[in-house]
Formats: C-alpha cells, structure tokens, sequence
C-alpha cells in the first residue's frame, strides 16, 4: 500500500471519527436542553403544588403541621429511589399532610416535579 493510500485511509477514518463526535455532541446539547426545559416544567409544577408547604428551598418548614412536611433535601429523602417518591408523590404519605396527587398531576409532570426535587438536594 502506498503511502498517499495510507494517507487516504487515515483521513477516512478520521473523518469518520468526527461524524461520529458531532453526532454524539448533538445528543448530548439535546438531552442537555430536554432536561433543562425538563427542569424548569418541575420547578414551575413545584412552585404551584408544593412550595406552600414545603417551601422555596425544599427543606419543609413552609407550614406548620404535626409531623411537619418533610425536608425533600434531606439525606433520608434524596436516598429513595425515583421510584418510592414517586409513588410517594401519586399516592401522597399516609399519617401525614402530604395528599396525593394522582389526580391533579401526569405521569409526565410527577417525573418533572421528581426531577426539581432531586435538583433541590445539589
């Protein structure tokens, strides 16, 4: 093989590694921006259904029940599974003020207001 056919091949195969690194830049700046457009759908759901009791910054102290409204950055709360807070979220907490929010809220917007909640923790 010569060497402008190496040349050749190596410029090919760069070229290709480059469709491939742009390819994957633009999923990456798309799913960046989902999950920003994501995020903001979750604070504004937060702000209108549960900032009243758990407050601006999550830590449960905006109303005052008996047991108080849980801190959602708390270790004990940040350490559920999606899952179990969102169940906890459909469902609401038994014993306590938490409702449940099955039929105010979608799948979609319980996944979004999820979302807020872990972001509240960072």
């Amino acid at each position: 093989m010569s060497f402008i056919s190496r040349v050749g091949l190596l410029l090919m195969a760069l070229w290709c590694v480059n469709l491939a690194y742009a390819a994957s830049e633009q999923k990456s700046s798309e799913k960046a921006l989902r999950e920003h457009y994501d995020l903001r759908e979750g604070k504004r759901l937060y702000e209108q259904y549960c900032r009243f009791c758990h407050g601006e910054q999550g830590k449960g102290q905006a109303f005052d029940v008996t047991p108080p409204p849980a801190d959602l950055t708390s270790p004990a709360v940040q350490k559920k599974s999606d899952a179990e807070l969102a169940q906890t979220i459909h469902e609401g907490e038994r014993g306590t003020a938490m409702g449940a929010w099955k039929w105010t809220l979608s799948e979609k917007e319980k996944q979004h207001v999820l979302l807020y909640i872990r972001w509240l923790a960072r």
